[in-house]
């Protein structure tokens, strides 16, 4: 029985992209910030206009604008609504903290 209830919790963990998708990613750069609306076709867009896709890969979470830039973050195994972490922004080595918002 204790193994059935350790499955079954397992089975409502998210993963990252489903969680992603499902909810949205509000993005803090120094005084910029955004939020960033994921789609299950692995594409995305903000609320400031910028669009392009999306991946999941090996633990991190990599983006390439419509206009070229492009760059990856690690990311946790699991996410849920209100998981926040930080990250350096390559471009500019600035702190950048992602938080997970509903979707509205």
């Amino acid at each position: 029985m204790t193994l059935t209830l350790i499955a079954a919790a397992f089975a409502l963990l998210s993963t990252p992209a489903e969680t992603l998708v499902e909810n949205a990613l509000h993005i803090q750069a120094g005084e910029m910030s955004y939020t960033t609306f994921f789609e299950a076709d692995g594409s995305y867009t903000t609320d400031v206009g910028i669009a392009g896709t999306w991946t999941l890969v090996d633990g991190e979470m990599c983006v390439v604008r419509s206009t070229g830039e492009s760059g990856c973050q690690p990311v946790a195994d699991t996410l849920a609504l209100g998981d926040s972490w930080s990250g350096t922004n390559p471009a500019t080595g600035a702190t950048v903290t992602y938080t997970v918002i509903a979707r509205d």
